[in-house]
Formats: structure tokens, C-alpha cells, sequence
């Protein structure tokens, strides 16, 4: 009896043993799938940006607006000074001060961490640098960075511009100028500096999925939260 229920657990510790390495390969195979298509997607972007970036001032064509990305003046962790905002603000005034755009217009979020208007922070980083208030238009709704270049144009009638953030962020901004079935053209971008705080590995790590998830919103037609001015 006792070497008959020995075989008996043996058979069935087996065919578990079979059935969990087959879930396992399964695992393993949609991971690849899903690591393929974040690869994919991240190369599509990158390479749609190619000749449309650029860190010398020099080589940027004039327009009349610059797309300025909002951030918090603080980070999420620690609440320490966000460098990607003070580099934005940088980039912003270098093009404005070197005649590339005649107006700032700023969007982000007018209520983010902690009931920061990130808008109006820029905004006011700005003014204190020497940029003409009368030149800075504000988006407070500017929740994403689609719905930031959607209202762009959408909103504020404005077709042509520079995109003024981090190279990583500006990869995906041009592609979504491009790609929502907005009347846009001559879309470029001016790379800020990229934030050398330990911090800033989460947003890099958050750009891998924000990037799969700007096919996501295209092919479902994704609008704007908010299309009021």
C-alpha cells in the first residue's frame, strides 16, 4: 500500500512538475514578446526623430513658438530641486534669447504633485531670466505630452514648432505631433540637458512603457482629458 501511494505522489508530483514548466515557457514567451515589442516601439520612435533634434542652437530654424514640456521645480522623490525642470527652463530661455522663437508657450499641469502649478513655475523661472511675460502663453491642461501637443495645435492654432525638453521626451512628442492626424509640420525639437540625479532612472524607466503606450493611443484614436482653453 505504502509503494503504491509512492507512485501514486510521484506520478502526480511529475505531471505538476510538467504543467508548471509549461506555464513557465509560457511566461518566458510572452515576456520576450512583450520585451520585442517594447524594443520595436522604442526604435520606431527614436528613428522618426532622426535629423529633427538638435543641442546647437545654431542648427535650429527660427519659428515663432516654442513647445515648452512642463515638470514639477521638485522631484517626486526626496522633493529635491528637479533638474529636468531648471535644464528646460535653460533651453527655453537660450532659444528665446537667440531670436530661434519669439513665444513660450508652456504646457503641463496646473494642479500636479502637491497642488504645484507647474505652468506658472516655469513661467515665472522665466520671467525672472528676462523673458517678456507678454511672450509666455500658459496651457495649464497639458496633462500628458499628448495632450500637450494636441492642444497645441488644436487649441492654441498652433501648427509649427520646437519642442523644448529632454531628447528622450522630445522623441516622443514629435512622434505624436506627427502621428495624431494633427495639421502640423516643420516639428522639431531642442534638447535640454538630462538630469544627472541617481532620481532620475525612474523616468527613464517610465519612458520605456510611456513609449509602448503612444502606439496604444493612436490606434484607439486618444484624445485630450480636456479640450477647453
Amino acid at each position: 500500500m505504502t509503494k503504491k501511494l509512492s507512485c501514486y505522489t510521484l506520478i502526480k508530483l511529475f505531471i505538476m512538475m510538467l504543467k508548471m514548466t509549461r506555464i513557465s515557457w509560457l511566461t518566458l514567451t510572452m515576456l520576450n514578446l512583450c520585451l520585442l515589442l517594447t524594443l520595436a516601439c522604442n526604435l520606431i520612435i527614436v528613428n522618426n526623430a532622426e535629423g529633427k533634434l538638435f543641442t546647437d542652437i545654431d542648427s535650429v530654424a527660427p519659428v515663432e513658438y516654442g513647445l515648452l514640456l512642463g515638470t514639477t521645480p521638485q522631484t517626486n522623490i526626496g522633493r529635491r530641486q528637479n533638474q529636468f525642470f531648471i535644464y528646460r527652463v535653460d533651453a527655453a530661455e537660450q532659444l528665446y534669447k537667440a531670436g530661434k522663437i519669439k513665444k513660450i508657450l508652456i504646457s503641463g499641469d496646473e494642479n500636479s504633485l502637491d497642488g504645484v502649478n507647474e505652468v506658472e513655475s516655469m513661467k515665472d523661472s522665466l520671467v525672472a531670466r528676462g523673458v517678456d511675460v507678454a511672450n509666455i502663453v500658459l496651457d495649464g491642461k497639458g496633462y500628458r505630452t499628448l495632450d500637450a501637443v494636441w492642444r497645441a495645435v488644436k487649441v492654441y492654432n498652433v501648427h509649427s514648432f520646437v519642442v523644448i525638453s529632454q531628447k528622450f521626451h522630445n522623441e516622443r512628442a514629435i512622434y505624436l505631433a506627427e502621428h495624431l492626424g494633427l495639421e502640423t509640420h516643420n516639428i522639431t525639437g531642442y534638447n535640454a540637458a538630462d538630469s544627472e540625479s541617481t532620481t532620475a532612472i525612474v523616468t527613464f524607466v517610465r519612458e520605456w512603457f510611456a513609449r509602448d503606450k503612444v502606439f496604444y493611443d493612436i490606434l484607439t484614436n486618444k484624445g485630450p482629458i480636456s479640450e477647453e482653453k
